[in-house]
């Protein structure tokens, strides 16, 4: 049986949003982040909360949210919930490295609200 990356759920401003990696996104977030480093730097406990918005946001843009930058992502990884920062930390990782077997849909649980502009 081949490697099969996992369905990636994100919450975003009250939508979610279902994307699965594709060796083209990995590709483009590694433009920007190395998605091995990220992963060890997590693993250790000290996740580089600008790099976790960075990938994040390439998979909302990726899902089809328009408006997901990656500074909006890491005002929200700030203002957040922390355990829903570690989950969505979680579920990106078991998202980009490919399983062996059935793949199952990893899921955040962000704010299911959309916050207005005056509240940013």
């Amino acid at each position: 049986m081949s490697a099969v990356f996992r369905e990636l759920v994100l919450n975003w401003q009250g939508s979610e949003y279902r994307v699965k990696p594709t060796m083209a996104l990995l590709n483009k977030i590694e433009q920007d982040v190395s998605l091995s480093v990220l992963a060890f730097k997590i693993t250790s406990g000290n996740p580089p909360l600008t790099q976790l918005a960075t990938v994040i946001s390439h998979f909302l843009t990726a899902a089809g949210a328009k408006d997901a930058p990656a500074e909006e992502v890491y005002a929200e990884i700030l203002h957040g919930d922390k355990k829903i920062v570690g989950d969505m930390a979680a579920a990106l990782m078991l998202a980009v490295f490919p399983q062996r077997g059935k793949a199952e849909a990893p899921t955040t649980t962000g704010k299911s609200e959309k916050r207005s502009r005056a509240q940013k």
